[in-house]
């Protein structure tokens, strides 16, 4: 089996429902103003967010309305003054440090597509708006702990309100949760297999780490002794947004969590740690325990190196980038030095050139735990890819969060995710991105 992630065909809106209001953002039905609204719309990925709407969508269905949020009205005019549509997106002025403006921006809009972060420091007052006004979320965070902590706040008010809360819809985690739930379903559907593991390998990746991220996880490091305790209890723990008490597969610390480089017999390359399947790998468990891939279901996800030098050194700095954050985080001097004349900043990412000429390249192995019935010999076996034709942490997930977001203005009443409560894509929204 091989699939790409692509993208579905534009259909009417219909029984959407609305959360009703009397905002001045509401539209004169009292259904929200906006389908969608991109907050953070005037940084880097917002912007890419904003054009990737304007290209696919904007033009294309019938009444659609969107809108770019964020701070300051001039950067978002120039966002739209560069916006290849007809149908430009009304600006709205909301500052994540301001909760009336930002529950009164939610409360106009049907989806709120946030790309505003650091989300741990920015993106809280919008969740927690989204989940009282029944406002549906997407954003592109991979922060782990604040996603946990968001469920924790906000997840029975969502549930209740009727708002999907979908975080993690970018690079991390769309690829390897959707991936991972297109092999388990293949082997269920095709082959009425039950999925006992899937191995994950990045490999023929060309892109670069965005500023942002990177702000990110130094940021995570750089909190006192009793906080840096709580996150590492978060992040070790290999079901960390399973619910308390639910569903444990068959992972283990051994053989599920790669720290050194490696060697796979089934893609025969050396594999390194991926720095962010700790968030991909928690993601792809939840939606396991959620859709019942199986008692004893295993996840791992790793870094492939093809055999030549660029990859093996693309393999050899995703393993010390995690151990460059740290110590980055933890040592101030360390941590100036990369910021000035190494790193991206927050905000800024490469040229659209760059951005083209990246790529990433998925593939997962599924396994049964024996041998199909009446059949001899090994496990079966199935190979899924997911791949993107840009830069994974800017083209594509620009992308990727859109068509999340869309898939839910489009066809919310269709999804699994229609009744709200905090969901993983593939939980949310499942089949409609394959």
């Amino acid at each position: 089996m091989k699939a790409v992630i692509r993208t579905f065909s534009p259909s009417p809106k219909k029984n959407r429902g609305s959360t009703g209001s009397d905002s001045d953002l509401m539209s004169a039905a009292g259904s929200p103003r906006y389908d969608l609204l991109i907050f953070g719309a005037s940084g880097f990925t917002g912007r890419l967010c904003a054009e990737y709407v304007a290209s696919r969508y904007a033009d294309k269905i019938a009444k659609f309305t969107w809108a770019v949020a964020g701070r300051s009205a001039s950067k978002l005019q120039e966002v739209t003054e560069e916006l290849a549509c007809k149908n430009l997106p009304e600006i709205v002025i909301a500052d994540s440090q301001d909760y009336a403006s930002v529950h009164a921006m939610c409360k106009s809009t049907f989806v709120v597509l946030n790309c505003a972060g650091p989300f741990e420091r920015f993106g809280t007052p919008v969740v927690e708006a989204c989940a009282a006004t029944g406002t549906n979320y997407c954003d592109i965070t991979g922060e782990l702990h604040w996603v946990k902590e968001m469920e924790s706040r906000y997840g029975a008010t969502a549930a209740q309100t009727g708002a999907l809360i979908i975080p993690m819809c970018g690079f991390d985690s769309v690829p390897s949760d959707i991936g991972t739930f297109m092999v388990v379903l293949h082997m269920a559907e095709a082959m009425s297999l039950e999925c006992a593991s899937v191995k994950a390998f990045h490999h023929d990746m060309r892109g670069m780490v965005s500023g942002g991220t990177l702000s990110t996880m130094m940021g995570m490091f750089n909190r006192p002794v009793g906080e840096l305790l709580r996150l590492a209890g978060v992040v070790s723990d290999l079901y960390a947004l399973n619910p308390k008490g639910g569903w444990r597969g068959g992972d283990s610390e051994l053989w599920s969590e790669s720290h050194v480089p490696w060697f796979d017999i089934d893609m025969m390359m050396a594999t390194a740690p991926f720095a962010m399947s700790l968030p991909n790998t928690r993601v792809v468990r939840r939606s396991a325990g959620i859709l019942g891939y199986g008692q004893r279901f295993r996840y791992s996800e790793v870094y492939a190196a093809e055999w030549n030098p660029f990859d093996v050194a693309l393999g050899l700095a995703l393993w010390l980038l995690p151990f460059l954050v740290i110590a980055a985080a933890l040592f101030p001097p360390l941590r100036w030095f990369l910021n000035t004349f190494v790193l991206p900043a927050p905000g800024q990412g490469p040229s659209k050139q760059m951005r083209e000429s990246g790529r990433f390249k998925m593939t997962l192995v599924g396994r049964t735990e024996a041998p199909p019935p009446g059949k001899e010999g090994g496990p079966a076996m199935v190979v899924g890819t997911v791949e993107g034709t840009q830069d994974p942490g800017y083209g594509e997930t620009a992308k990727m969060a859109v068509e999340c977001a869309m898939a839910i203005v489009v066809q919310k009443h269709l999804l699994p995710g229609r009744d709200g409560g905090f969901h993983t894509p593939a939980t949310g929204i499942g089949r409609a991105l394959i």
